[in-house]
Order: structure tokens, then C-alpha cells, then sequence
């Protein structure tokens, strides 16, 4: 399993392993392949058969919202519970490295809303023995006619982060990120 030390999901890296013959060093465990089956049962469930899901999570109020990859530069954004309350097409895709992180954008246009998805990785401070001590939230943020709007965090474990290269098969990278609000999900210096 040396792919899940690289930092990728779990059924990616389940994903990755051969196919051949099962052999003791190509054992996975009934707990690994549970927790594989679990994932994408809760990943799949927002994104149709055929789509490839780049971003999932659920927010307090128990309301979803999902980015699935249909094809070249067609993706859907989703939200709402069993049922979408609101289908979006298109997206644009940004990505940025920080020092110490990173971040991933997925923007949707519906009128003069726009929804940005993003997943952001952000460094705080060092621990004792010098290591990075990283920040990272996952959300939407929502503008109006350009103006920040509104800014929903996830709110569960099971969150599936932007998944950069599902993204990249969808949309060509833009560069630049879409919004800077979402510097809004980071922990303030009282919490």
C-alpha cells in the first residue's frame, strides 16, 4: 500500500494496487476493504455511475454538496439532501501551492452567483520540533454580483477534498484562484 503513504484517498490507493492473483503481499485488510466500500458509497452516492466524483462533503445543517466530473471541461455541482436542490454545469478549476500548503478551487456560475468549492491547506505555526502545523477546511464560498455572500465549511469526516488530478482530466487549470474569502475558514488567532 505504499500509494496511501503518498497522501492519496484510500480507494485510490486500493484502486492502485494489481489485479493479479492475490498473493500475501497484495493482502488487503477486511477493515482496509470496508473502509474502501464505505468511501465510495459515500462519495458515489452524489455523483451518477458514469461521473467521477472530485469533491464531496456535508455541511451542519446535514445539506450536501458535490462537484462530479462528466467529461472534457463538463462538470456538475450539486447541493442539497437525497434530492439536489440545486444542478449546476460547466465549472472552471484553479489551483495554488502556499508555502506549507495549498489550495483547490472549483467555480460554478448561476446568474450573478457564483459558488466557489474549495479545499485549502494553510500553515499556522511550527510544533516543538519544527514541523509545519497545518490549517485545513474544506467549503463553499458563495458571491453575489462579484461580493462576498455567504461561506459554508464541511462539517463531517467523510469529506472528499478537491481531488487535483479528477479535476485536471475535467478542466485546464486557470492559474489564478477565483475568490480570496476563503481565507474566511481560517482559525483566527482566539480560537
Amino acid at each position: 500500500m505504499i500509494v496511501a503513504c503518498k497522501g492519496e484517498p484510500v480507494e485510490q490507493a486500493v484502486a492502485a494496487e494489481p489485479t493479479a492473483t492475490p498473493s500475501a503481499s497484495a493482502y488487503v485488510s477486511p477493515a482496509l476493504a470496508e473502509e474502501v466500500a464505505r468511501q465510495k458509497r459515500i462519495h458515489q452516492a452524489a455523483c451518477k455511475p458514469d461521473e467521477t466524483p472530485i469533491f464531496t462533503c456535508t455541511f451542519a445543517d446535514g445539506k450536501r454538496v458535490a462537484v462530479c466530473g462528466a467529461g472534457e471541461w463538463l462538470g456538475y455541482y450539486r447541493f442539497g439532501g437525497a434530492t439536489p436542490e440545486l444542478e449546476l454545469s460547466g465549472g472552471k478549476y484553479a489551483n495554488a501551492m502556499y508555502s506549507g500548503g495549498g489550495e483547490d478551487q472549483i467555480a460554478f456560475d448561476n446568474g450573478d452567483t457564483r459558488y466557489i468549492v474549495f479545499s485549502r491547506m494553510v500553515r499556522t505555526g511550527w510544533d516543538d520540533e519544527g514541523h509545519n502545523v497545518p490549517a485545513i477546511s474544506d467549503g463553499v464560498v458563495i458571491e453575489r454580483a462579484g461580493k462576498f455572500a455567504a461561506i459554508r465549511l464541511c462539517h463531517d469526516p467523510d469529506v472528499l477534498p478537491v481531488q487535483t488530478g479528477a479535476a485536471n482530466a475535467v478542466w485546464e487549470d486557470e492559474r489564478e484562484l477565483f475568490t480570496d474569502e476563503t481565507i474566511r475558514a481560517d482559525p483566527t488567532d482566539h480560537e
